[in-house]
């Protein structure tokens, strides 16, 4: 559990090294070479049942979709937890010795943990019983220029029960939730997703909008506050939209 999977293309290995400058800290990182959507068949992928003819995924959306699901094949076939990250992923100085601790005190059953934060966005929590829920709000602030301080800073994260969440720069999953996300997200296909009780219909535009269909029926949390931020540029993403 405690080995981190980051995605990274190929081509982008100035943000991998940016990667590893700023999470020096890290002890167990290993580079998942990133699907790039720029080189894909999709003819090939439709024939494979991979996705449907008729999704309009961009190639770095789609790429970015196949490289997740890659790494939930390898945890269900390992039958393994997995932590997964996207490389532009900054972590809590603090990050391996918190995940440990919580791990600990979590069920044992749980499918899916969101350590990061994507700002600015939502995470939607359960926060009582029948059904009631609360929609959490990031505000990206002045974070980004005080990195140091966020990965230095002394917190005491806990774990919410989630019911809908947005952003994969880092998670991890168990093979029963892997199994599951890939039962549910293959084929990849154009879709509304319903947020039933918040009000909220979201098209399928990429891999952490398909998820979200079945992310109710899975024993999903959200790590508050993260242990994870991103620095979202364009660049080289691996979701970069061409």
């Amino acid at each position: 559990m405690t080995e981190i999977h980051v995605i990274n293309l190929d081509r982008s290995v100035e943000r991998l090294e940016i990667f590893r400058q700023r999470n020096a800290h890290l002890k167990n990182v290993h580079r998942y070479p990133g699907i790039d959507g720029r080189t894909l068949n999709r003819d090939r992928l439709i024939e494979e049942n991979i996705i449907a003819p008729d999704l309009d995924y961009t190639a770095g959306s789609l790429g970015c979709a196949l490289s997740h699901v890659a790494l939930w094949k390898e945890a269900a076939d390992r039958n393994e937890c997995m932590t997964v990250a996207e490389d532009d992923a900054i972590f809590s100085h603090h990050f391996e010795s918190h995940m440990r601790s919580l791990l600990s005190n979590v069920r044992t059953d749980w499918d899916f943990i969101l350590w990061s934060a994507s700002l600015p966005c939502y995470a939607w929590l359960d926060a009582l019983p029948g059904g009631t829920g609360a929609r959490l709000q990031f505000f990206t602030g002045e974070v980004m220029t005080h990195i140091d301080e966020f990965q230095g800073a002394e917190t005491e994260p806990a774990l919410l029960r989630a019911r809908h969440l947005l952003g994969l720069q880092c998670y991890s999953i168990s093979p029963k939730g892997a199994r599951a996300l890939l039962d549910w997200c293959l084929p990849i296909r154009p879709m509304l997703i319903d947020f039933t009780g918040f009000g909220l219909r979201l098209n399928n535009t990429g891999i952490d909008c398909i998820t979200n269909g079945l992310m109710p029926s899975l024993k999903a949390y959200t790590c508050l506050p993260p242990l994870a931020i991103t620095d979202d540029r364009p660049e080289d993403s691996v979701r970069v939209n061409t």
